[in-house]
């Protein structure tokens, strides 16, 4: 069964992308900073930006448990992870590769607008499953079961759903405060020693 060509393709919403690039940031600027507490640092002769590039190079624990816990799931979550809208149907990524769902557009029983902006749910047919996801551009996605001749709610009953969203601030926020502990406390170099 063939996909079809592609329709469109949504990434996360922009409260989240600017939510995991400041998260980095600011983790970023921490490790930078408390590498200037390393002791092995502080017996270096020069302390510039450069000394601490090339420690990070000669020691690249912290670096290493940066780019694999912060960086790279923010860049993944952030902007690759979303949904992808075919002609035969609407792939659904839930994180991992394997946790993937495409569902055909004939599978499809109505749809519901959860927010006017970012929130929309499929239900199947079969199975009366419910399937949420977001969306930057609401009335692409609309356009595209209006095609389909997919029936659904528009909003006029919406219910305002913020909590997943809430949700997902609170676990990025509480990450990186644990990740910023590690950091500040030196715990990557003692794992990894």
């Amino acid at each position: 069964m063939s996909k079809g060509k592609k329709l469109y393709s949504s990434t996360s919403i922009p409260s989240m992308k600017i939510m995991a690039i400041s998260i980095s940031m600011v983790l970023i600027l921490n490790l930078y900073y408390q590498t200037f507490n390393d002791p092995t640092f502080l017996s270096q002769e020069e302390r510039d930006f450069t000394a601490v590039v090339s420690f990070h190079l000669f020691y690249p624990q912290e670096l290493i448990l940066y780019l694999l816990s912060i960086l790279l799931p923010s860049i993944y979550y952030g902007f690759i992870r979303g949904v992808r809208f075919f002609e035969g149907g609407v792939l659904i990524n839930r994180g991992l590769p394997f946790f993937n769902i495409y569902i055909n557009y004939s599978d499809i029983k109505n749809f519901e607008i959860i927010h006017k902006k970012h929130f929309i749910s499929i239900k199947l047919k079969e199975t009366e499953d419910d399937h949420l996801f977001t969306v930057n551009d609401i009335d692409r996605v609309l356009a595209i079961f209006d095609q389909q001749h997919i029936q659904g709610d528009l909003g006029g009953k919406a219910r305002p759903d913020q909590s997943a969203h809430k949700k997902l601030i609170l676990i990025f926020l509480v990450c990186g405060i644990l990740f910023s502990l590690v950091q500040y406390f030196g715990l990557a170099r003692f794992i990894f020693r």
